[in-house]
This record gives structure tokens, sequence and C-alpha cells, in this order.
């Protein structure tokens, strides 16, 4: 969704049968508000996420005005598995039994 979003082809997220169909401007723009959130709401930062009372005013059209999402944390490559088996890890632990006279 990110990678769509940012190269402004949001209409790939949607559903053939919804994309393909008459929308009128605000459909058009309900959708694209509703893309919006759902990236804003996956923000690697709490403080980059909206809260629930925003996010039902943005869809209750009391917000128009919404921030650009970021890149969220989980596009990010991840661990390959040879980084995982060449890290070393070590763990100690220490048990204490106390018993009485």
């Amino acid at each position: 969704a990110w990678k769509l979003w940012n190269e402004g082809n949001i209409w790939n997220l949607v559903d053939k049968v919804i994309s393909e169909s008459e929308l009128d401007s605000e459909n058009e723009k309900e959708i694209w508000r509703c893309i919006n959130i759902g990236l804003l709401c996956v923000q690697e930062y709490a403080n980059d996420r909206p809260t629930m009372s925003t996010v039902v005013s943005i869809l209750n059209g009391e917000i128009s005005d919404l921030n650009p999402p970021k890149q969220p944390a989980f596009t990010q490559a991840p661990l390959r598995i040879q980084d995982v088996k060449n890290a070393d890890s070590l763990n100690d632990v220490t048990l204490t039994k106390l018993n009485g006279r």
C-alpha cells in the first residue's frame, strides 16, 4: 500500500468493482481519505498516528486537511537469515535458592 501511495497509484489498492464504477468526486475523496487514514494508523511512532476520535472526525468530514503519511516501519527490509545466524547471543541466568534452617 505504501509503495502504491508513494507512486501516486492508489487506485490499484481499490477493488476493481469500485474503481471501475462511475465515482463522483466525493466518493473519490472518501476512498483517498480511507487509504490515507489506514497508512496514518500504521505509523511506527504512536505520536504520528491519529487518535480514534480524530479518525472518526476525518471519516465524518469534520477534518479535511490530512497530514501525508510517513513510510511505515514494516516496509523496511527484513533481517536476512544469515544475519540472524551470525549474530552472537549470550544469556546468563543466576538462580538463588533459599533454604530455611
